[in-house]
């Protein structure tokens, strides 16, 4: 039996995946300063997780098609698995398992920790995702 909490963080975990295939970060969804943890760089920002979703949007030739594959919720704390699948401007595809751990305060997505796998990402959009991201980055570092 799910409690009203989890059940709504479970639908607004689904409703995030969802929008971040079209490239969108839905503020509705998100603290006010949320976090996100991704591999090889570890925690960053919003402008900075804003230009990977962006520079990923831009490599595509076609809408990125996000498939939730599994939800588990417990509390404050939702698990989704995810594929996204979508053929680059240079004719590459690009197919990857995501594994997403949100943490919720207050109804609102503060922390997002992605696993994926990372020797494809790097092989086919690594390097220009890394140079937007740093573009995003406020000076000083983040």
């Amino acid at each position: 039996m799910t409690d009203s909490r989890t059940e709504a963080n479970r639908r607004t975990a689904i409703r995030f995946i969802e929008r971040l295939g079209t490239g969108v970060l839905d503020d509705d969804l998100l603290a006010d300063d949320p976090r996100w943890w991704v591999p090889g760089l570890g925690i960053v920002g919003r402008g900075e997780f804003e230009g990977f979703v962006s520079g990923f949007h831009q490599l595509c030739a076609t809408p990125p098609l996000m498939t939730i594959l599994g939800v588990t919720a417990e509390g404050d704390r939702v698990a989704v698995e995810a594929r996204c699948d979508a053929e680059l401007r240079d004719g590459a595809r690009y197919r990857n398992t995501y594994h997403f751990l949100l943490e919720f305060e207050d109804g609102k997505i503060k922390l997002a920790k992605e696993y994926n796998d990372t020797r494809h990402s790097t092989e086919t959009v690594g390097a220009l995702l890394m140079r937007g991201a740093r573009a995003a980055r406020p000076e000083g570092g983040g």
